[in-house]
Parts: structure tokens; C-alpha cells; sequence
């Protein structure tokens, strides 16, 4: 990889390589169909993917590509200064934003569902998620417990692309996770990529491993594998109530991402396909008992939010009013954070090489030494995450931060202290990037929850300002019709005016 080029200039060839990391074996949960996580897809089939690849090649430096949903649709000749590619994801008219509509019109092969960072090539695997994971949790014990999780019991589900976070952010933490997950294939994934100590599927067996490292003081993951709606239930039978309780199992899309009680991996396969409508009534029954047990963790004094998956809003679609009277990680803990000026940001390296992540996080440590939580997050990041795809580094900075940090980026690839350019990004919850009523603007202080002018404008801003990659979508991580968001790879042209 390193400084060769298959494209005519940097900037197609920077999204040229994100595109083939996002669908790459490394990263996608499911590459043959295109899908990155959360059932998001990079491209709409093999077709737009090879027509992506041959024109982004094959582009000028003064041509912009216009995607429509993961379908390449045109080059226009614009100037060096556009973008080189702008794509428009799961839009749909407000009126007609519902997943049966958007169901039917997909499978007329007339969009697709593009998540988050999926389908704008963003993705990085679950270090981005685990990023603000690990903030989230940091704020949860700062506010909560005396500034650390240790000695406490933190109850989730879910080890999937973004679930899977959970569990070591705890441990980032000094808690203890107990982290429930259906599909034993993605428990034993986590046990090998170090998310996790130990995998069972017994659950006696599990609550004496955090009995024991609760007594000890020692931080301890366990995957328990279950179905979260009947091992929520039992551990609150058996009068036990952890500190904290939340849940990140896929919720957003009934049909297509939450796996129902008493129903296997494989026969959901087969009932999704030949009985939808019963599969679906079964996973709203689920979701209901799932979330009343959350309800109950609540009512026994434990620290109970929702982590942005979309489920108390299925509940209550489904009949359960008072899963409103969970609060949103966003409104107890992520907003004080926004609203200061810190959010994420990630920079990756197009040359494949690990050294230009790492010798960029002994700079960042360096010159913000007194930023406590950005130190611990670099050194666990270091020690403890696997690169999936091409390096990358996520990080939460302050406005001020984010200037020194691009300065020095550019110095790095002026003086060629890296081996290629990288690709600066950001994600979904930096500030004013998404309007989503259920997660990042809910309980807005001035009412403004449903307003979706923001992130529309800031899309529009970084398009005239010339980021290389601008998407615009809906849908993310709380399906269709409740969010408006876009998403930016922006491969600066401050940087890569150098070359």
C-alpha cells in the first residue's frame, strides 16, 4: 500500500482505500453483501462497488462523484476545491420515512440502508464506539461513584460492531461487566480480540466470577451467552440488582437486527425470510419483557439508561408507555461534554503502516500530558486495541485540541514523518452532525429535539469549505424516519496541498 497510487491524486485515492477497508474481511461483519455493521451497507452491490472503484481511479482532480444510497450516479466537473465525492443515504420524504416503506423500496433495489459511518467509509471497527464508550463511562463513574467503576456491577447485552465496546470500557474503568449476547460466534469473537475475559453460558457460573472480582476490587468482563429479555428477568428473580444497567443489542430494526427470546441464530435466518410478520410480533414481545426488566433494575435504586440503541422507543411502540422513564446516556452524561466543545475525532493511515498512529499518540500524550483522560485513553488504546483495517486512532478533543492536532498532521506529511497522508474524520456524534429525537437532541433544553436544520447546514458548510467526502442520510443507528444525520471523511485540502 504505502505512497503507491492506483487513483490520479490523493484524495480519490485516500477514499478509494477507505472504501476497500470498510468492506474488508477485517472490518465488515459481513463483507460478500457489503454490510459493516448494524446492517449498514458501504455500497449497493457488487456492480456499484466495481463502478465506484474504476471511477474514483479514473477521476480528475477537478471532478466530484454524486452516490445515491451506495449507486454511483454521476461525475460532474466541478474544481479542485469541491468535494471528490458527495452521496446522499437513505432519504426518504418525512411523510413516507417508515422501514415498511423503505423495506419495499429496497428490495426494488432502489436504495440502502447506510448506518452511520458505513456507507460514508468512515467506519473503523469498534474503537470508535469504544472511544465514547469509554467517555460515556468515565462520566458514569465521575458523577456517580467517586470517580471509578471499581467495586461496581455493570449489567448490558450485546457484543456486536458496536456493543462490543462495553465490556472493555468498563474494565478502562476498573468495573466489572457482565455483558449478555445471543449469537455465541460474536462472544467467542470478543474473547479472542480481548473485549472480554471469559465466555459461558451458565449463568451461575457468571454471577460468581462478579461476585469474586467485585470482592477483590479487580476489574473483570464476562460474556454470558443468553438472550438478554430472560437473563435480565432471572437476575433480578434471584433479588440481585447491579449498579449499573443498560443494553446496546441492535433494536433499531425489529425484522433485522434484534434476535428474539427462545429463537437461535440460525432459525432467525429462515423465520425473518418465510414468516416476517410473526418474527417481528416475537421480537417486539421480547424487546417489552427486555426493557421491563431494565424498568425493574430501576425501580431497586440501579443506574439504568438506554446507550442509543433505539429500544425503549420499540417498547413503547409496542405497547409500553413508562420505557420513556429511562433516560438517554446522551442527556445524563454525553451533552455536558458536546456542549463544552469536545467531541470525537479520528484520523487514519492511508499507508497502512501502525508506526504513523503510534508515533502521533506519543506526540498527542506529549503536548496534552495534563489531560488525564485523554493519557488513560491512549495507553489503554495502545495496549489493548487491535487495528482492524487500516490503523486509526479516535479521539475525543477539545476545539483548541483539534486545531494543534490538524496543525501537526500537516507538519507530519509536509516533512514526510509519515509514510502517506492521512484521513481526517469524524463521526455521527460530533456536535451538530446528527438530529435524532431518541438519542444525541433529545431533551433539548430550548425544545429543539426534532429540528434537523443543523446537521443539513453543517453538511452544506463543509462542502463549500471542500472536504473530500460529505454525506448526507438518515437512519443510523435508530432506524428510519427518527434521525437526520450526515456523516464526513474529510481528507483536508490544507493537508494535502503539501504534496
Amino acid at each position: 500500500m504505502g505512497g503507491v497510487l492506483k487513483c490520479r491524486g490523493w484524495q480519490q485515492e485516500g477514499l478509494y482505500r477507505l472504501l476497500v477497508n470498510v468492506i474488508s474481511s477485517e472490518l465488515a461483519e459481513d463483507p460478500d453483501e457489503f454490510v459493516v455493521y448494524g446492517g449498514g451497507k458501504a455500497v449497493r452491490n457488487k456492480d456499484s462497488l466495481l463502478l465506484i472503484l474504476r471511477i474514483l481511479q479514473q477521476m480528475g482532480n477537478s471532478e466530484t462523484l454524486l452516490i445515491q444510497s451506495g449507486k454511483p450516479v454521476a461525475v460532474v466537473e466541478t474544481h479542485p476545491y469541491a468535494p471528490r465525492v458527495l452521496m446522499s443515504n437513505s432519504m426518504l420524504v418525512p411523510h413516507w420515512s417508515t422501514w415498511s416503506i423503505f423495506g419495499e423500496l429496497e428490495k426494488a433495489g432502489l436504495t440502502m440502508y447506510g448506518q452511520s459511518t458505513a456507507a460514508s467509509w468512515g467506519y473503523i471497527g469498534s474503537q470508535g464506539i469504544l472511544q465514547s464508550t469509554f467517555e460515556t463511562l468515565w462520566e458514569v463513574a465521575d458523577k456517580k461513584f467517586g470517580g471509578t467503576l471499581r467495586q461496581r456491577w455493570v449489567l448490558t447485552s450485546g457484543l456486536g460492531g458496536m456493543g462490543c465496546a462495553q465490556p472493555l470500557a468498563v474494565e478502562m474503568n476498573e468495573g466489572v461487566a457482565l455483558v449478555v449476547e445471543a449469537d455465541p460466534t460474536k462472544a467467542m469473537r470478543r474473547l479472542n480480540t480481548r473485549h472480554v475475559h471469559v465466555v459461558t453460558d451458565n449463568l451461575d457460573d457468571a454471577l460468581s466470577i462478579v461476585d469474586e472480582a467485585l470482592k477483590d476490587g479487580d476489574p473483570r468482563t464476562i460474556a454470558l451467552v443468553g438472550n438478554a429479555a430472560d437473563v435480565y428477568w432471572e437476575i433480578a428473580s434471584r433479588g440481585l440488582c447491579p449498579d449499573v444497567v443498560t443494553d446496546q443489542t441492535p433494536a433499531h430494526d425489529p425484522l433485522r437486527s434484534y434476535l428474539p427470546s427462545g429463537v437461535t441464530v440460525r432459525e432467525s435466518r429462515r423465520l425473518r425470510i418465510e414468516q416476517p410478520d410473526v418474527y417481528v410480533k416475537m421480537v417486539q414481545e421480547s424487546i417489552c419483557k427486555h426493557v421491563q426488566a431494565m424498568l425493574e433494575f430501576q425501580k431497586r435504586g440501579a443506574l439504568v439508561f438506554e446507550y442509543g440503541n433505539h429500544i425503549r422507543a420499540q417498547a413503547a411502540d409496542s405497547g409500553l408507555a413508562e420505557a420513556w422513564s429511562i433516560p438517554s446516556f446522551v442527556s445524563l452524561f454525553a451533552r455536558e461534554r458536546l456542549v463544552k466543545g469536545s467531541s470525537p475525532l479520528r484520523w487514519i493511515a492511508l499507508s497502512g503502516n501502525p508506526e504513523d498512529i503510534y508515533t502521533f499518540d506519543d506526540w498527542l500524550m506529549s503536548v496534552f500530558g495534563n489531560d488525564e483522560r485523554l493519557v488513560t485513553w491512549i495507553k489503554w488504546a495502545r495496549e489493548r486495541i487491535h487495528f482492524q483495517g487500516l490503523p486509526a486512532r479516535s479521539v475525543w478533543l477539545t476545539r483548541e485540541q483539534r486545531d494543534a492536532v490538524v496543525d501537526e498532521l500537516c507538519e507530519r506529511v509536509l516533512h514526510e514523518y509519515v509514510s502517506a497522508p492521512m484521513a481526517i474524520t469524524r463521526d455521527h456524534f460530533a456536535g451538530a452532525t446528527m438530529a435524532s429525537p431518541h438519542r444525541e437532541t433529545e431533551g433539548m433544553p430550548d425544545g429543539s429535539d426534532a429540528i434537523a436544520d443543523w446537521p443539513m447546514l453543517n453538511a452544506l458548510l463543509l462542502a463549500s469549505m471542500g472536504a473530500t467526502l460529505v454525506s448526507v442520510q438518515q437512519g443510523g443507528g435508530v432506524g428510519i424516519g427518527v434521525c437526520q444525520a450526515f456523516c464526513v471523511n474529510s481528507i483536508l485540502k490544507r493537508l494535502l496541498s503539501f504534496l
